[in-house]
């Protein structure tokens, strides 16, 4: 009966998506977890992971796949039941072959060989299958992108933060502030161990635009040309110098007016622990990629406030040849510096946690590996079975092995070329939004992937479709010739 038939097949397909759920559920919140608080741990000390099985999210995932499945088996069910069984008993007549735009295009049809032409007709030939090829493909593809470009995101952020802008060696702080005179006599020791140094106030306030409200830290220069041989101000956009904000004005780093959704030209207020106010107008976004900050001038402050900022805080370059721990150490043994900082260390901080993310990298690669394994082959298996008399026919008349697989698969590559391209545009918009979603306050990523990633995305999954091709090639070999033309017309 229909009914028996029916549930036949469902309970094939939902027996598959009710098992392959399960295992997906326990090996994402076991597998994915402990990759990714592996990786973690390179930077930070954590304790031992804690895995929490959340149900909800479970059944949810193992209900959407039971629909996808048992929802197909459905449609195709009833699409074959509505045909008579005489007609079911017959085989299917092969689909129709058609003109394809290509062949509009003489300059390239003419000069493509004979089964090169067969082949190209045969991939539009079969609409389902290129439909879910491209789809299978695409999605392997996309993978690949969006993982290798967390990566291009993450890699050069350190380099560019502690080589191109903050370009100081180390961070000082100063038990108390320092006067005019204090500051001279500083200047005087710090001779020994500086290139150069700067004296600036760095304080936390309240950044208000609108109803958006942050806080953030407020850098003000005791003295400018002295603090931009510290720092460089580039734009976020163009990458050319900046000049520092003149009186009422301010520098934003690109992630800070990001979050208060402001640009060049836009009104600031900045509030003090004190509840004391100034206004200041954005003048430029400049790049940086660690914490966030505002750059004002000490003219600003001083009309706002009545009087200068207190300078606590040192940006110093070392002498070549100072080591910079040795120079942290001598010091800290005077009574001034309270504390200090080395950018090295907080460089190398970065690149252990940038360095974790090849683990998260690597997984995602291997899923996208089974993902085009799958596809590949089970649709590979149909394409051969539906056509298992017309290779039978090719090989009776003289075909060598390599030629029959090449006449098969070429059909596979050129699928899997189509989806590979497809998957560069979904896995950018992929990466966009992972991103936005991994985005935090105190680190700027750019979404960003290279050439040589979307290259080398495709080329992976080339050879995903090599592997699979290689595998079905000796079930090629494996059709008996005259088995196979005995089979009825």
């Amino acid at each position: 009966s229909v009914g028996q038939i029916l549930t036949k097949y469902m309970f094939y397909s939902g027996s598959s998506a009710v098992l392959g759920g399960i295992i997906g559920f326990f090996a994402g919140t076991y597998i994915f977890t402990w990759v990714i608080w592996e990786a973690y741990k390179m930077m930070y000390e954590f304790a031992d992971v804690i895995f929490v099985i959340d149900w909800a999210t479970g059944a949810f995932a193992l209900l959407a796949a039971i629909i996808c499945s048992v929802g197909t088996t459905l449609y195709s069910c009833y699409h074959e039941l509505s045909q008579v069984p005489a007609q079911l008993i017959r085989p299917k007549a092969p689909s129709s072959g058609k003109r394809i735009f290509i062949e509009k295009i003489t300059f390239i049809w003419k000069r493509l060989k004979f089964l090169q032409k067969v082949s190209i007709r045969n991939v539009f030939r079969y609409k389902k299958r290129f439909i879910m090829m491209i789809m299978g493909i695409g999605g392997c593809s996309a993978l690949v992108v969006a993982a290798l470009g967390l990566k291009d995101s993450f890699s050069d952020i350190v380099s560019a933060q502690y080589r191109e802008i903050s370009v100081y060696d180390m961070t000082l702080t100063l038990g108390e502030a320092a006067d005019e005179a204090e500051r001279q006599q500083l200047g005087d020791e710090f001779e020994e161990y500086f290139d150069s140094y700067a004296f600036l106030n760095s304080s936390t306030m309240d950044i208000v635009s609108g109803s958006n409200k942050k806080s953030s830290n407020i850098i003000i220069p005791e003295n400018e040309e002295d603090f931009k041989k510290q720092y460089n101000f580039l734009s976020y956009k163009s990458g050319e110098a900046l000049t520092y904000p003149a009186e009422g004005e301010a520098i934003l780093t690109r992630r800070l007016a990001k979050i208060l959704g402001v640009k060049k030209g836009d009104t600031l207020t900045i509030t003090d622990d004190d509840f004391n106010t100034m206004t200041v107008t954005v003048a430029a976004v400049c790049k940086n990629y660690v914490f966030n900050y505002v750059f004002i001038a000490k003219e600003t402050y001083l009309s706002a406030y009545g009087h200068e900022p207190e300078y606590r805080t040192i940006y110093a370059s070392l002498r070549n040849g100072r080591d910079a721990h040795q120079t942290v150490a001598d010091l800290l043994s005077t009574d001034d510096v309270s504390s200090a900082g080395v950018n090295a260390d907080t460089e190398s901080q970065f690149n252990n946690m940038i360095s974790s993310i090849n683990y998260v990298v690597l997984l995602v690669i291997v899923l996208a590996a089974a993902l085009a394994f799958v596809v590949l082959y089970n649709l590979t298996n149909i394409n051969i079975t539906e056509r298992i008399r017309e290779i039978a026919t090719i090989k009776v008349l003289g075909f060598y092995s390599w030629e029959t697989a090449s006449y098969v698969f070429r059909e596979n590559f050129i699928l899997t070329g189509i989806g590979a391209l497809l998957g560069l545009g979904l896995g950018k918009l992929l990466h966009m939004f992972i991103m936005e979603c991994i985005n935090v306050e105190a680190v700027y990523f750019e979404s960003r992937v290279t050439l040589t990633s979307y290259i080398l995305s495709v080329v992976l999954t080339f050879i995903f479709a090599i592997a699979v091709n290689l595998l079905m090639y000796f079930k090629l070999n494996k059709i008996n010739m005259a088995e196979s033309l005995k089979s009825v017309e």
